[in-house]
């Protein structure tokens, strides 16, 4: 089946997402960006990949909100440039997230079902009875995955490979105009990865969505549609 759709209507997505110009940082005499010129666009499917210190964290951050580094660089993002007095919610709105370290946040009991809604809600856990809708699109999704019988399933009881599918749908179910994934298959055996990157370009293929896959080596079964390489040095 195709993945579902988003709970509200397709807002207005400006065709440019990000654009980064002759973007640089140092810390201290470390250079660790130098002259970035990155285009992210309505709907691109992208695989940013180098090894560890090529600043990939480091590039990510200044499009999530986190890095002072970002203000006074020639960036903007969804139409505004950076700092231009948008909010980082308001950033953040725009953008769904994953990457493998938030999973320890999650450690209470959490069924499958509540996790997918509380992408929802941008919550960690829920405190707020959820809606039938809400209920309704978090099922579609755990379908998606082959989950239906387990939406009352606990989160900490599943494979590693089962979570992080859990993982992605639950930063996807808004359809951000932006999802960031970031290795999302680290650490998984060569299965449980290649399940995770198959969802993940059945998401890039069925929506709107511009995608970002942050990778440290050429990722197996990818096929993203544009690579942006950083390297040291």
């Amino acid at each position: 089946g195709q993945i579902p759709p988003p709970p509200e209507g397709p807002g207005q997505i400006p065709s440019v997402l990000a654009r980064f110009q002759k973007v640089g940082v140092r810390y201290g005499s470390r250079g660790i960006l130098k002259d970035i010129d990155w285009t992210i666009r309505q709907g691109e499917f992208w695989e940013l990949r180098g090894p560890n210190g090529s600043g990939k964290s480091t590039l990510i951050t200044m499009i999530t909100g986190d890095n002072p580094k970002a203000f006074g660089q020639n960036i903007e993002l969804f139409g505004h440039t950076k700092g231009s007095g948008e909010s980082v919610w308001e950033i953040k709105e725009r953008i769904g997230y994953f990457t493998p370290a938030m999973t320890d946040r999650f450690r209470g009991y959490h069924s499958l079902e509540n996790m997918i809604i509380s992408g929802l809600t941008d919550s960690v856990g829920l405190y707020t009875q959820p809606t039938d809708a809400q209920k309704s699109l978090s099922r579609k999704w755990l379908a998606l995955l082959g989950l239906e019988d387990r939406s009352e399933a606990l989160l900490r009881d599943q494979s590693a490979g089962l979570q992080r599918l859990v993982f992605c749908a639950r930063a996807m179910v808004k359809h951000p105009p932006l999802l960031i994934l970031d290795e999302p298959t680290a650490g998984l055996d060569d299965r449980a990865a290649a399940m995770v990157v198959s969802l993940i370009r059945k998401m890039a293929a069925e929506s709107r969505t511009a995608i970002i896959f942050v990778s440290h080596r050429q990722e197996p079964g990818l096929m993203p549609h544009k690579v942006l390489e950083l390297t040291p040095g």
